[in-house]
């Protein structure tokens, strides 16, 4: 039964393919099983349809309003409307279309409205949004890409955000990423755990002195705007030796002669006797402090800092909990397992 459906099917295709051959090369409707069977019949590649559908797939000059696909479509020429297929969606140049495709969608050039895709969108330019499972490739984007994993742009006027990472080369706007890449940015700022502009961007090395974490040595990246910091230190005086392992966020501000200021806040993890125990045992810092550019690639800085430690330690000869770092408290709060202490310090040291 189902040979003979799909031998009915074929003849009446090819019915349809013998008397579309004109030399019309514009139409308003096309049915195709999977070209040449449908009523372009061979001569799909030269005809350009409003509306088209391809019960498994069609192979046209292009499309206008909407087209059609289980499996693919395929306009060698040009694609204004929308596209849906179930695998596969190709135009050889978009006119602003909108294409949805289970697996992939693919515009050679023009500029594309929407791409939406299971898998992986490729296009030249995007104009509006482009969102896949796994991976975005646009020569210009001027919207946003959303992607589970990666997303890749020549130029970037808006907004990439990727579950993994965003690559781009010329950014005028905002990367949120885990890892966020950029050869420079002309305004805006990238968001993330790692975050490397080349040209101008932050890569900066601070190493500095407070009284919370008395030697650290901090590493700065992203932009003025925005930048990551991860962070080492050891405490020293107040016990015996300590550690603590940091990350957080700042922003610069540019000020006059050389002056700037940084806002930047601090979470570190810290050792109780040298270990790095199960506890809740954290110090957050905010900061605030004014640099100084003195050389090149040097600068010195001061500035207050709040200091709030948060610990469940239990200190197993006193049997006292909270933290052992608090040099002073200006307010403190035991619940009976967790203590809070918070004073206000400072830290100075050198950036360069």
């Amino acid at each position: 039964m189902k040979n003979v459906f799909f031998g009915v099917l074929m003849i009446f295709c090819s019915v349809l393919s013998l008397s579309a051959q004109t030399n019309n090369n514009e139409r308003s409707f096309q049915l195709g099983f999977v070209s040449p069977l449908g009523t372009n019949g061979l001569q799909s590649h030269l005809i350009t349809n409003k509306f088209s559908i391809n019960i498994l797939g069609g192979y046209s000059a292009g499309n206008r309003i909407l087209e059609l696909g289980s499996l693919y479509n395929v306009n060698i020429n040009s694609t204004k409307g929308v596209q849906f297929a179930g695998v596969l969606n190709y135009t050889g140049k978009s006119m602003k279309s909108t294409q949805f495709a289970g697996v992939i969608n693919i515009v050679k050039s023009g500029e594309s409205s929407f791409q939406g895709a299971g898998i992986a969108n490729f296009s030249q330019k995007i104009k509006g949004v482009q969102e896949a499972g796994l991976i975005n490739v646009a020569s210009e984007t001027k919207g946003v890409q959303i992607a589970g994993a990666v997303n890749v742009a020549n130029k970037v006027k808006g907004v990439q955000v990727a579950g993994v990472v965003n690559i781009a080369d010329k950014v005028d706007g905002v990367q949120f990423g885990l890892i966020n890449i950029a050869n420079s940015y002309e305004r805006g700022a990238p968001i993330g755990l790692v975050n490397i502009v080349k040209e101008n961007g932050k890569h900066e090395i601070e190493v500095g002195f407070s009284d919370a974490i008395n030697s650290y040595v901090s590493f700065k990246l992203g932009t003025d705007r925005f930048y990551t910091i991860f962070s080492g230190g050891a405490n020293y005086i107040y016990d015996e030796l300590d550690y603590a392992a940091g990350l957080g966020f700042g922003t610069n501000i540019h000020l006059k002669k050389g002056w700037e200021n940084q806002i930047e806040i601090m979470g570190y993890q810290l050792t109780e006797n040298g270990k790095f125990e199960g506890d809740l045992n954290m110090l957050t810092q905010v900061k605030y402090s004014f640099s100084k550019v003195i050389a090149k690639y040097l600068k010195v800085f001061a500035g207050p800092v709040l200091n709030i430690t948060v610990s469940d330690y239990v200190n197993p000869s006193t049997k006292e909990i909270g933290c052992s770092l608090s040099p002073w408290s200006i307010w403190s709060n035991n619940s009976g397992s967790t203590k809070v202490n918070v004073w206000i310090g400072f830290s100075a040291g050198i950036r360069f």
